[in-house]
């Protein structure tokens, strides 16, 4: 995991802080996933959990508290003056995608089973939503 630092919490100590949650080695299966997607992947602390960026910030995950770990595709904080429209263009024939509009999709996972067969398909979305919104 490329890691950089944001104001004084590094994802390190995030993780360090959440070491005791017993969804945490789904998280971390989920991390290792993201992580091997593009080498150009930075992980920071935001939105108080491990969130990924190129050029701004575009998958953000967090632990559930009704347990699991959930994963966000977004197109950054910064709304854009023309939004994308992702919905459609992001090819998800594994169904892992909840739409939750045209810019911004979620997956959740409960085990770290589910992260593993979800694997290369959660590779090659991530991969896409690179494509389209890392420019």
């Amino acid at each position: 995991m490329t890691v950089s630092k944001r104001g004084d919490r590094s994802v390190a100590a995030w993780f360090e802080e959440h070491s005791d949650h017993p969804d945490l080695p789904v998280l971390l299966a989920l991390c290792d996933r993201i992580d091997r997607v593009d080498p150009r992947l930075i992980c920071e602390i935001k939105w108080n959990a491990p969130s990924y960026a190129i050029v701004d910030h575009f998958a953000t995950t967090g632990l559930v508290p009704k347990g699991g770990v959930r994963l966000v595709l977004h197109c950054g904080a910064v709304k854009r003056e023309t939004p994308l429209r992702l919905r459609g263009g992001i090819p998800d024939t594994s169904g892992l995608l909840d739409w939750r509009g045209h810019d911004r999709a979620t997956a959740t996972f409960r085990t770290v089973a589910e992260v593993d067969v979800a694997g290369e398909a959660l590779e090659a979305i991530i991969g896409e939503w690179i494509l389209l919104t890392q420019t």
